[in-house]
């Protein structure tokens, strides 16, 4: 890779409050509160996922999708030399105030791309900047995207295929754009590498984030490690279910994560979702003109307790996955905001050590995260994983530790002294909740 990031990057991503129809008014609103909200405590990256350049139909009066759209737009914005701009739609004057007024708020700027060559570029067989190519000699008609329909791959033993990758990533650079989350692309390593080689050409210090809407595939490491983090889950999503398959992710990636390169567990559903999303009338179903949706579910609060919240964000600090967090920043309640900005939690996530799984007694799993430059010092995540949604009891010991009987436990939600590991009494779990607790050898 090009340039490393000795930390989890942190930040912000539009898509599970906005989906594919982020627009201009709402990224500066968004991107004012995330400064005032959420980038005091080291979040720094804004970014606008999908549908950027898309040119959608919209309900009169409103920045809304028309019913009469499929879930993304009907065309996209595009240059001269095959590659998107900001649509009309949505960004009618374009990313230069707003990549502006991040920097100048001390954050960085970043956008979602799509892998390949757009399909409106193969059919009107554009020229590729710095190369006799064009858009129909590069593009693969046969690699696809299943969920989205705007572009081919790119076939990249073609003439023009790296030229083409090169120019884009070019245009984003003179855009000062400082993260590229590139999409459907971690099962194409070819595609991966031409974005890393356009990356270090450009001499940016672009931070390149892989997507897929699929999983990864670790026989493709050469590859990912030429990025700064990648996804290891389908889309995670406001339930149990994704905090389940998160745990599954983790425990398979772990050995992974290096400093540098950060296996990423996707973004955090807190806050107001789907807020583009408004959910259609009886008769609007009845209709059949049920509205655009770009996705999961209708406009709502997130559908997590409390609990499960602390669960769901005690797993991304012990993994060291990314952290950006994806709901409403306007509206973005105090709770959400405590545990997102928690400075033990993010200690914990910064320190850049994946957990493993010391032991498990029944339903509870114990998995521990050790310090990286103090010995003896660390953090333990206590899982209930009994899917009958019963509380889980579990005594914590020396033995089954592995740890001094004098050392210091520290539950980190309560904010409370649990002694020592020799004094421990049992824990009781609730129904997928957590003991999130930092130990030391010596005093807290």
């Amino acid at each position: 890779m090009s340039f490393q990031l000795p930390k989890p990057p942190l930040g912000w991503n539009s898509f599970d409050s906005f989906g594919g129809y982020f627009h201009e008014e709402a990224a500066f609103a968004q991107l004012e509160a995330f400064a005032e909200k959420l980038a005091p405590h080291g979040y720094e990256y804004f970014v606008v996922d999908i549908g950027w350049y898309g040119e959608y139909e919209l309900v009169p009066g409103t920045k809304l999708p028309s019913p009469n759209n499929y879930k993304h737009a009907g065309d996209i914005h595009l240059d001269a030399w095959a590659r998107p701009l900001p649509s009309k739609c949505y960004f009618p004057n374009g990313f230069k105030a707003l990549a502006d007024r991040t920097h100048e708020l001390g954050l960085k700027f970043g956008i979602h791309m799509m892998r390949g060559i757009s399909r409106k570029a193969v059919e009107l067989n554009l020229p590729i900047k710095g190369s006799t190519a064009t858009a129909a000699n590069i593009a693969d008609t046969d690699s696809t995207c299943i969920w989205c329909h705007y572009n081919y791959g790119v076939d990249m033993s073609k003439n023009g295929a790296q030229a083409y990758y090169d120019s884009l990533v070019e245009l984003f650079a003179s855009w000062e754009v400082d993260f590229i989350k590139a999409d459907d692309i971690t099962s194409f390593p070819a595609e991966v590498d031409a974005y890393a080689e356009a990356i270090e050409k450009s001499e940016r210090p672009i931070v390149l984030s892989l997507s897929h809407g699929g999983e990864a595939n670790d026989s493709f490491i050469p590859s990912y490690h030429r990025s700064d983090m990648v996804r290891i889950t389908k889309d995670i999503w406001d339930d149990v279910e994704s905090i389940d398959r998160s745990f599954n992710a983790w425990a398979y990636w772990r050995e992974h994560t290096e400093t540098g390169f950060w296996p990423d567990l996707d973004m955090i559903p807190f806050g107001d979702l789907q807020t583009m999303s408004p959910e259609p009338s009886a008769e609007d179903l009845d209709a059949g003109t049920n509205p655009a949706l770009c996705g999961k579910g209708w406009a709502r609060s997130c559908q997590l307790n409390l609990i499960e919240k602390q669960t769901f964000i005690t797993q991304r600090a012990l993994s060291a996955s990314p952290l950006f967090p994806g709901g409403d920043n306007v509206t973005l309640p105090q709770e959400d905001i405590d545990l997102l900005t928690h400075p033990k939690m993010l200690e914990c996530n910064q320190n850049g050590t994946s957990a493993h799984i010391i032991y498990m007694v029944g339903d509870a799993q114990v998995w521990r995260a050790e310090h990286r430059t103090e010995i003896g010092k660390g953090w333990l995540g206590v899982f209930n994983r009994d899917p009958s949604q019963t509380p889980e009891r579990i005594t914590l010991t020396p033995d089954g530790l592995k740890m001094n009987p004098d050392t210091q436990l520290h539950d980190i939600w309560n904010d409370s002294n649990l002694g020592t590991l020799a004094e421990q009494r049992k824990l009781v779990i609730p129904p997928n909740g957590v003991f999130f607790i930092e130990y030391s050898n010596g005093a807290l």
